[in-house]
């Protein structure tokens, strides 16, 4: 046998079955195209390549299968090729943490009867954040400005266990109204209405149902513990919530919306007291009262948007049951008294100069990006009256009157001031004349989060 063909032999004997039936296909017509150019004329013309029974067992069979990896090649992850929603990502890649914190300060000055008042005050801060998991959110944030010092805020567990069905559980706002549910930083003056301070429950412990109606209109009830930011005022045993709100022009695209709503929060408490009210300044005007008993708020109000214009109200009762006691046993009922009752409401229009659009949801312009160019400046002016009192005691009512300015810049990054000025029915230590005027300017902003992902 001649030595040579004894060599090829072994080499073809040795070799795999793969590296000699394989042919080199190209990845696309381009690459053969070019694999034709580079090829002498001498070759002749290249002939079709048959695919064998055995290449097509390596596919699904069928047009659909997809390209085979050559042999050797190394191995590709199947996963990253199938359509979205076939696999499931891992467990880390479902966590989804999101940070949240703000703070906020301000300086104010208002006149008195011989000199003025100033004051700088770090006027909020908190820190927190939240994990997502699917369908389920937990959240929660402390606040640290507080002369009581740090305390929980919001605590919650949620659950869209529907596409409109949603679900609450742990301390947070109670469902009421329209303002007293936005985020606590966004208003456009530097104080909130007076009206809503007096009238609104605060965060409590309870469950929460709330459900969508596409779109068109929302309805939330819930039931607290009486355990939360109320512990200490109130001694509330339990207590019920319930709000709808409408939205009647969620149709048009392009067009205002409007919200209306209207909220009920009752509940019995036992030895707490009623709601000390506050003035635009940070002043109490009306010290809350012992009460024992049932209580009742009610807000009706609503907002209308459209692009840079905004206008918005709400009116608030309050209903506090009272009681004389006889005995000197704090557990057992003592003599009705006149019931403690407040009335009142705001009004607010603003507008966005700088044209932005004004988003309901947040009440903060709708910013391009973050660059500062981009920032919107918003002017705003509120007029609210309030009045609480009894027939057995002397109330007192405030009007008050508040323009002021924002320039909002890095989405949620807020520089305003305004002006106030406030009549009381009843003159008080701290306003001898019982009316005031008064200045008050400062920063507010996210260094963590955003709006609307929290509070």
């Amino acid at each position: 046998m001649d030595p040579t063909t004894f060599i090829l032999g072994a080499a073809l004997w040795a070799a795999p079955a793969d590296e000699i039936t394989s042919v080199p296909v190209p990845e696309s017509r381009e690459g053969a195209d070019r694999g034709r150019e580079d090829m002498p004329e001498a070759t002749g013309p290249l002939e079709p390549v048959v695919k064998t029974t055995s290449d097509a067992g390596q596919g699904t069979g069928g047009a659909g299968a997809g390209p085979v990896a050559p042999a050797g090649a190394p191995a590709r992850d199947v996963s990253k090729d199938m359509p979205a929603g076939t696999s499931r990502p891992p467990l880390r890649e479902r966590f989804q943490f999101f940070p949240y914190g703000w703070i906020r300060t301000d300086a104010t000055w208002y006149s008195a009867l011989r000199e003025g008042y100033s004051n700088i005050s770090l006027a909020g801060a908190r820190i927190g954040g939240g994990v997502q998991i699917g369908p389920v959110t937990a959240f929660v944030t402390i606040e640290a400005a507080q002369a009581k010092g740090p305390q929980l805020f919001d605590a919650f567990i949620s659950w869209a266990a529907a596409p409109r069905l949603r679900l609450r559980a742990g301390q947070f706002k109670a469902p009421f109204g329209l303002r007293f549910n936005a985020p606590d930083l966004v208003d456009e003056l530097p104080r909130a209405p007076l009206s809503m301070l007096a009238a609104t429950p605060g965060r409590q412990v309870g469950l929460e149902v709330a459900y969508d109606f596409w779109r068109w209109a929302e309805v939330t009830a819930a039931v607290f513990s009486g355990i939360g930011q109320n512990r200490e005022a109130n001694n509330t045993k339990i207590a019920f919530a319930g709000k709808v709100q409408l939205s009647p022009l969620a149709f048009l695209q392009r067009g205002p919306q409007l919200l209306l709503v209207a909220s009920v929060f009752a509940y019995h408490k036992t030895h707490g007291f009623t709601p000390t009210v506050t003035t635009a300044f940070a002043f109490d005007f009306f010290h809350g009262l012992p009460s024992t008993g049932a209580s009742r708020r009610f807000t009706a109000g609503g907002g209308l948007f459209w692009r840079f214009l905004s206008a918005r109200g709400e009116f608030f009762y309050t209903y506090d049951s009272r009681e004389r006691d006889t005995d000197g046993d704090p557990f057992t009922p003592g003599d009705p008294l006149p019931q403690l009752i407040g009335a009142g409401g705001y009004a607010q229009v603003g507008a966005v100069v700088t044209g932005q659009d004004k988003d309901p949801a947040t009440l903060l312009p709708r910013l391009a990006s973050r660059r500062v160019r981009d920032s919107a400046v918003e002017l705003s002016a509120r007029f609210e009256r309030f009045r609480v009192g009894a027939r057995d005691v002397v109330g007192n009512g405030i009007t008050a009157t508040s323009a002021g300015v924002n320039w909002v810049l890095l989405q949620h990054l807020r520089v305003f001031a305004a002006v106030n000025w406030q009549r009381l029915e009843t003159a008080i230590p701290e306003i001898p004349r019982a009316t005031s005027w008064g200045v008050t300017g400062g920063i507010a902003g996210f260094f963590l989060g955003r709006a609307g992902r929290g509070d």
